[in-house]
């Protein structure tokens, strides 16, 4: 479901150049600092603000929906966080060549869209081409963590990261919130609240 316009989304994304990048420099101060994150689809900016606060390091956030990630954007101003995190409005198919130049330490999908039909699964962020394009973009002992209330999406994944000859760290069907290593998106802490469960995935490379 799309948020609801925002007459001022674009203008701000547009005055903040800073923050909301619209293409990657890997020589950059920003990129050359490590540890380095990479949230695909950040929602409202909860999980990466909460992240880089408790977590120092580089976070590099991804949306497509220009009134979702103007609130995100306007999250991080306000905390000042501009030093810490960088965002792109982009889809994640258009942004890979550009992301190719660098390597993360982890890669977060939350609650990604789960496209339910069956004839949609392909448009998956975990569909296997695009999941192999996602692993390449880890550091050689990165990893992909994935949360989903969806029970279908989370099946899907394990099988398509089979297939991509993943090694399944972790898989978990009813995942106990760690405050320690995670943050919480909007989306979970509401999913949260209505009982359902949270569905985790922790994938790697395999070591050869």
């Amino acid at each position: 479901m799309r948020a609801r316009k925002k007459s001022w989304a674009e203008p701000y994304l547009e005055a903040h150049g800073e923050l909301v990048i619209g293409e990657i420099d890997p020589s950059s101060d920003f990129f050359l600092s490590s540890p380095k994150y990479l949230e695909i689809g950040i929602g409202k900016g909860d999980f990466i603000l909460q992240m880089a606060s408790a977590h120092p390091g580089c976070y590099l956030g991804l949306e497509r929906d220009s009134n979702v990630l103007a609130v995100a954007a306007k999250k991080v101003v306000e905390a000042s966080f501009e030093n810490r995190i960088h965002l792109m409005l982009v889809d994640f198919d258009d942004a890979y060549e550009s992301l190719s130049q660098l390597r993360f330490d982890v890669i977060f999908l939350n609650f990604s869209d789960p496209w339910p039909k069956k004839r949609h699964w392909k448009r998956r962020l975990t569909e296997r081409k695009r999941l192999a394009n996602i692993v390449s973009l880890l550091e050689d002992d990165g990893e992909i963590r994935v949360k989903t209330d969806n029970q279908s999406l989370y099946q899907f994944t394990l099988e398509e990261a089979e297939a991509d000859g993943l090694d399944i760290v972790v898989s978990e069907e009813n995942y106990e919130f760690d405050s320690a290593h995670d943050a919480m998106s909007e989306y979970e802490s509401r999913f949260r609240g209505l009982g359902n469960p949270i569905y985790r995935i922790i994938l790697k490379k395999k070591v050869k």
